[in-house]
């Protein structure tokens, strides 16, 4: 009975959790004929607060605002009229903390240049003559790519699958590099045009690795069990991979990123992807050996604990992946039954 009930708790808060990728946002602006200038703004509709441009004082807008809701996404388009020169305009967007987004600018020149700048916190101020002030683009996709897996319930919960599973470092190494060239390997994919992507089945498919992940761990409630198997799991994982590379490239797909930065947007996201999974192993790893310590005292007490711990964990995971296929397999039946109709 506590089993259920704590199932259909998790299953009331599943639907507060951040699973989807992160959904970044995007500033475009293009330097027009006689002084104006174009903009482009492109936020997600599932962000919990909207983030929004904070034009400057001297700027004013000229025409009408074209506002689409489109692929998950509020678009807008408006030009601007503005009484500084450019080097001196200052904009800003609010809202990027409580979205729990970041925000990639760019900036077309009247000289046919173009510049790009990655920024993540709030009320960031910017300029269009300093926007690559953050540095180079393989540093700027690096922060967006840990940010991406830091906040990504759905990757997190894979990777502290193969924790429960793994059972010594050995085995947990192996694994995640079989994860992380299957991924690394779809993002590039994608991202090159080589293979199409279709998000509302990735995110799916997501979900259900979650949790072919749960219940291999419930299977095998002792590490040395799965051993016989390590070598399929191995390739299994692989396959996962691919399939969580899926979401990963959706979000180098909704920033538009320019072919000539692909290749460091490319090797920074992914690098940024492989710290932040490095981070959590390692934040979950020190939090055992501490609790671990905590409860040195009464070795039988400690297994106890630990046991208890590791099947709520199972339960949790399983859980929220299987609501997370439903949620995600009505929003591919309704793409799907769009795309028909």
């Amino acid at each position: 009975m506590r089993i259920l009930s704590a199932l259909l708790m998790f299953f009331c808060l599943c639907s507060e959790l951040n699973a989807h990728k992160l959904a970044p946002s995007l500033l475009e602006l293009r330097a027009l004929p006689g002084g104006a200038i174009g903009l482009v703004w492109k936020t997600p509709v599932l962000a919990a607060t909207l983030p929004t441009v904070v034009l400057p004082e001297s700027c004013r807008t000229i025409d009408r605002i074209e506002r689409i809701v489109r692929d998950g996404a509020v678009e807008q388009r408006y030009t601007l009229a503005c009484a500084a020169p450019v080097s001196s305009l200052v904009f800003a967007i609010n809202g990027l903390s409580e979205s729990r987004s970041a925000a990639l600018l760019r900036w077309y020149g009247s000289d046919g240049g173009e510049q790009q700048s990655l920024i993540g916190s709030d009320e960031d101020r910017f300029s269009p003559a300093l926007v690559n002030s953050n540095g180079p683009p393989i540093l700027q996709f690096t922060g967006l790519g840990i940010k991406h897996i830091l906040i990504g319930s759905d990757h997190l919960l894979f990777v502290l699958g193969l924790l429960l599973i793994a059972g010594n470092r050995y085995r947990l190494l192996i694994w995640i590099s079989a994860f992380t060239v299957g991924h690394s390997i779809t993002l590039f994919l994608v991202s090159m045009g080589v293979i199409p992507h279709w998000p509302a089945m990735a995110e799916w498919l997501i979900a259900a690795s979650v949790l072919v992940m749960a219940l291999y761990a419930g299977r095998y409630p002792h590490s040395d069990e799965s051993r016989n198997y390590s070598k399929g799991f191995t390739a299994l994982v692989a396959v996962f991979g691919v399939l969580h590379g899926l979401g990963f490239a959706a979000v180098l797909e909704e920033l538009r990123v320019p072919s000539g930065d692909m290749l460091p947007a490319l090797l920074g996201f992914n690098i940024g992807i492989e710290l932040g999974q490095v981070f959590f192993i390692a934040m979950v790893t020190v939090a055992l050996m501490i609790a671990k310590r905590l409860l040195v005292a009464r070795l039988q007490w400690r297994i106890r604990v630990i046991a208890m711990t590791r099947s709520a964990t199972i339960y949790v995971m399983g859980s929220v992946a299987a609501y997370w296929m439903i949620d995600r397999g009505i929003v591919l039946f309704e793409a799907t039954f769009r795309s028909i109709y």
